[in-house]
């Protein structure tokens, strides 16, 4: 199928890291802020662990305008790295791909019928079920357990491992794409736009309601209520997205949120 996108594949670029920055924001009450570091992460059921890119971001972001889908790519990049998401240099096989489309369902029905490699990996059900998200923008991560064989967690001076259950098997996030709407962007920057889609990317989130203290704390509610949304990705946002890289893949939900917690409490962060 033909599409009139332009496709950049962005890395070897040099990006300042204070591109990353987020905003410093009026904090939520503090018997609110873990139930908000929850929610960004789609009230992950506590002792089981969170996916994570199993390999290095390859990143491709398609969109009509090159110059609109080198900025978002740039901007994406400085949050991975900026979280300490490894990354690969062009050339790459793509394993993170984000989508600015004029018909999105359509779209994403013929690469589905087509067996697109970001589908392969998915089950019918979950791919249905990102369908039917509410935000009008599409995530489909394909998420497989890995054997714990040769895992090196105790070299990371943790205790993580003291716990050796089933329970501990690492979820990896083997590819991940996020499909926006073009119609849907409104008058979101390009920086807003880049960082909803890393966090979609790269982690599991949730989808954030209109109503509630949320809004104008994380990125997610980009689509839900535009004019709360804060301009980048927020300390807790940002929290989020740090632990979970810094911990072992083994580490519990439960774990990577209160270090989120720990890391979005820290004074002097923004």
């Amino acid at each position: 199928m033909q599409h009139s996108l332009a496709v950049l594949a962005a890395f070897g670029i040099t990006v300042s890291a204070s591109a990353a920055a987020g905003e410093r924001a009026a904090p939520p009450a503090s018997d609110g802020t873990a139930a908000l570091i929850r929610a960004i992460a789609g009230d992950p059921t506590k002792r089981h662990p969170l996916a994570k890119l199993r390999g290095p971001l390859c990143l491709t972001v398609a969109a009509q305008d090159v110059g609109f889908a080198r900025t978002v790519a740039e901007r994406i990049i400085a949050n991975a790295k900026a979280a300490g998401v490894p990354t690969r240099r062009a050339g790459c096989r793509t394993n993170a791909l984000v989508m600015f489309s004029e018909d999105a369902a359509t779209q994403i029905a013929a690469y589905r019928a087509e067996g697109k490699t970001f589908f392969r990996h998915m089950r019918e059900r979950e791919i249905d079920a990102a369908l039917s998200g509410r935000d009008p923008a599409y995530v489909f991560q394909a998420i497989e357990p890995t054997p714990r064989i040769g895992e090196g967690d105790a070299a990371a001076g943790e205790n993580w491992t003291k716990e050796r259950s089933y329970l501990r098997t690492p979820q990896d996030l083997v590819t991940t794409l996020v499909v926006i709407e073009n119609r849907a962007a409104g008058s979101s920057t390009p920086q807003q736009l880049a960082d909803y889609a890393t966090l979609r990317l790269l982690a599991q989130t949730g989808e954030i309601a209109a109503e509630g203290h949320a809004a104008s704390h994380t990125i997610l509610s980009l689509f839900a209520t535009p004019g709360a949304a804060p301009p980048r990705l927020s300390r807790f946002d940002r929290a989020y997205l740090k632990s979970l890289y810094k911990l072992p893949r083994t580490a519990f939900a439960e774990e990577v949120l209160a270090a989120a917690l720990a890391y979005a409490n820290r004074r002097g962060e923004s």
